[in-house]
This record gives C-alpha cells, sequence and structure tokens, in this order.
C-alpha cells in the first residue's frame, strides 16, 4: 500500500531568488522518493515568521491524512525545543512518521529501564541566583530517586548549566559532557529542552552526544546515526 506524505517548507518573500525555495522543493521531493514516499503533497509558507504559515497550519489540521511529514530539518517544525517536541508528539499519536534531511529520525522507544546502563544526567537552569540554587538541587534529587525507585541504571554523574540569561556560549557542563560522552551510556534529563532550548541546536548538541536520551516529561529518544 503507498504511503501518502507531506513536504513542508518555508522561505521569505523575497522575489530576487525564489528558484532557491524551488531547488529546495525538488530536493525534498527527490529524498522522499529515496525513502519510498511517492506520493507527496506540498505545504509551503512564504514567511520565516511562525504566525504567518498558514500552510503549516494547514497541514497539522489534516496531519492524520497522512502516513509521514518531510522537512529540510527540525527546525522548520519550530524554532523552539519544547514546541518542537510537543508537535512531534502529536504527530507521532497520529502515526505520522517526521523524516528530515539534514537532521534524520527521530526514533522513539520503550525505555530499557533495567538494563544496567551507565547514566549521566543533566540540567539546564535560567534565572536569579536563588532560583537556580534551589532548582538545580531539586532536579538532580529528583533524578537520584528515579534512578534508585524505577531503574536498574547506575548513575555516574551529574551535570547542571546555570544562568542568569539564556546564552549559547554558556553551557560549560555540556560541553564537559560531550568530552567524556564514551563514559555514559545514557543521558537522563527532565524534558529534552533542557539540553538546548533551540531546535536547531538541539539537534547539533544530540549528534555530538551520540547518546540515547530519556527525558522524565517526553520519554525515551533512541539515538541512531545519521547516514550520511
Amino acid at each position: 500500500m503507498t504511503r501518502k506524505a507531506a513536504i513542508y517548507h518555508f522561505t521569505d518573500k523575497s522575489t530576487k531568488r525564489p528558484k532557491i525555495y524551488l531547488d529546495q522543493l525538488e530536493a525534498l521531493k527527490k529524498y522522499a522518493a529515496s525513502i519510498g514516499l511517492m506520493d507527496v503533497d506540498i505545504f509551503c509558507d512564504m514567511s520565516l515568521r511562525r504566525f504567518e504559515r498558514a500552510e503549516f497550519d494547514r497541514f497539522l489540521s489534516i496531519a492524520g491524512h497522512y502516513d509521514a511529514l518531510v522537512t529540510k530539518d527540525f527546525y522548520h517544525i519550530a524554532k523552539n525545543t519544547g514546541k518542537c517536541m510537543q508537535i512531534l508528539q502529536d504527530l507521532k499519536d497520529q502515526n505520522v512518521q517526521v523524516y528530515t534531511v539534514e537532521n534524520g529520525a527521530f526514533s522513539w522507544d520503550n525505555p530499557p529501564f533495567m538494563e544496567p546502563l551507565r547514566v549521566a544526567t543533566y540540567t539546564c537552569h535560567y534565572g536569579t541566583k536563588d532560583e537556580i540554587k534551589n532548582v538545580v538541587s531539586v532536579r538532580n534529587d529528583i533524578c537520584r530517586i528515579f534512578i534508585d525507585h524505577k531503574t536498574s541504571w547506575n548513575l555516574m554523574d551529574q551535570f547542571f548549566d546555570e544562568s542568569l540569561k539564556q546564552r549559547d556560549g554558556e553551557q560549560i557542563q555540556m560541553t564537559k559532557l560531550i568530552n567524556n560522552k564514551n563514559m555514559y551510556d545514557l543521558l537522563l534529563v527532565h524534558n529534552l529542552n533542557d539540553v538546548h532550548w533551540r531546535t536547531a541546536n538541539f539537534c547539533r548538541i544530540r549528534e555530538k552526544l551520540g547518546l540515547d536520551i530519556y527525558s522524565l516529561q517526553e520519554g525515551f529518544l533512541k539515538f541512531e546515526k545519521r547516514k550520511t
């Protein structure tokens, strides 16, 4: 039975180089065909602003009619990681598989709670110094209690970054975690937004980590090395 797919892309309103987004749509159609998705509908917004993306909203309203969504990357679904994950979960509930050219496909699986995995935890919080101190301590405790009472995992290390503002260069502990990734089998977080609040950066960090991630909020995101 032929699987039906939606292709989504957005671009700006520029009329100077319309060939760029037309070429991108052709590239997306070729990618869809390469993974066996021949019957496709195109949804394309002519704006970089989320509130002007009527075509994406139209797709979401009829997403259940499709077996798959194909897009350039997860950033095209939502700029914010939390919002992107919410949309992905909604699509998953409707049995819509999401494929991207640049980020591959996310694989949600049953969590391996009873395997003796080496686990690191990570949290990232922004706010006043008093807020940071209290939140980080509580989140670390929650992770330890969860591991002790719900799994057979071995807690190796706990990492956390804290800042008064959201700035990309301030995830110092995340850099340390990436440098020591071979010491761990899995990363435990409260939510995937902790890894990074921007979808594009979340995907980039995830590739560098190369670890399965279990989120207390979103579930088990298995890491599969992207085919190039």
